[in-house]
This record gives C-alpha cells, sequence and structure tokens, in this order.
C-alpha cells in the first residue's frame, strides 16, 4: 500500500481515520470531542513526539555516537540526514506541546491545580531547554553554524546537560500530567 509507503501519507490517514472515528461517533449518538478535548488530544500527541525523540536522543543515537570518528559524525550530521531531521521534529514537538499546553492551560484557568501547575512548569523549562541551549548548541555540533572543533565540543556538552535535565524533568512531569487528569497528587 503506497499509504503506508510514504510517512506525510501515514500521517494523513492517521488523522483521516481518527476523523471518521469522530464522524461514527457524533452519528451514533456518541460524544464528540469539543475543542478543548481536541486541544488536549494535540497536546498529548505532540508530547509524544517531543518526548520520544527526546528518549531516542538520550538512550540510543548519544550512546551510540560515542565511538564515531569526526568524519563519520560529519556524515550524519549533513542536511537531510537522520540527526538534522530528528532535529526538526524534536523543535516541532516541543512547540506543538507549548502550544497546545498554553491553549489547556488557559482554558482551565482558575481549576487548574497544584498538579497540572507544577507539570506545566517543568514543561516550560523544558521548552527553553530546547529553544535557548539545545537548539543553539546543536547548530554548531551538526555544522550549521561555523564553530571551531573546541566550540563544536563545548556545544555537545551543553547541548548534553540540558537535554539529560529534560530527561529528568520528564519523569515527574508525566507523571503530574497524568495526575491532573486520573488523580490529585494535590489538593
Amino acid at each position: 500500500m503506497k499509504i503506508l509507503q510514504d510517512h506525510k501519507l501515514t500521517l494523513i490517514a492517521g488523522f483521516v481515520l481518527t476523523a471518521i472515528i469522530v464522524a461514527v461517533a457524533a452519528a451514533t449518538g456518541g460524544t464528540v470531542p469539543s475543542i478543548f478535548e481536541g486541544a488536549r488530544w494535540l497536546h498529548v500527541l505532540s508530547g509524544i513526539l517531543w518526548i520520544g525523540l527526546l528518549y531516542y536522543f538520550n538512550f540510543v543515537q548519544v550512546p551510540s555516537m560515542g565511538g564515531f570518528s569526526a568524519d563519520s559524525k560529519g556524515e550524519l550530521f549533513k542536511d537531510g540526514s537522520i540527526v538534522r531531521r530528528a532535529l526538526h521534529w524534536f523543535r516541532m514537538g516541543a512547540n506543538l506541546t507549548l502550544l497546545f499546553g498554553i491553549i489547556l492551560f488557559v482554558e482551565l484557568g482558575a481549576n487548574a491545580g497544584w498538579d497540572i501547575r507544577i507539570g506545566a512548569l517543568f514543561g516550560i523549562i523544558m521548552w527553553a531547554n530546547v529553544m535557548f541551549i539545545i537548539w543553539p548548541n546543536q547548530k554548531k555540533v551538526i555544522g550549521m553554524v561555523e564553530a571551531t572543533a573546541d566550540e563544536k565540543a563545548a556545544a555537545g556538552k551543553k547541548a548534553l546537560i540540558a537535554s539529560r535535565i529534560n530527561t529528568l524533568l520528564s519523569i515527574p512531569m508525566v507523571l503530574l500530567m497524568i495526575a491532573s487528569a486520573h488523580f490529585r497528587m494535590f489538593s
């Protein structure tokens, strides 16, 4: 099937299937998600993209690249490479998660409990790490910004520390986000 051979068509097909499910639910008298519930779904979906790639970088890519030479890393970092594509979707996931999270937070208003507030704070810190530490430094590491070998090494260390902070914060953040919808940790 052509749909399954092209990642863009697969993604579109997933959204079309979702729309069909919602339409069938509406036609049979079921509950159709509100705009707020749709934003929550998109927040979770983009969060899976973001945190999934965060874990990929920290548990797969970074440990695997330790033995690579500078030349072979150069090939891995070239335009259109898996590393650049993953970093693009990583930033896209972070930005979309924040956007839909803000929509949810505004909608919740005074009903937002401490669990969601703390989880949101962790998410904002993580987003800021992506935008202001990880990405600017990764651009040096992958050669999008001119840098010496020493500058690339220092930038890689900065990006790694911020990425590890995000990994650390992601674990309690996910618990707090789940708690906000399914059980209260704080009153």
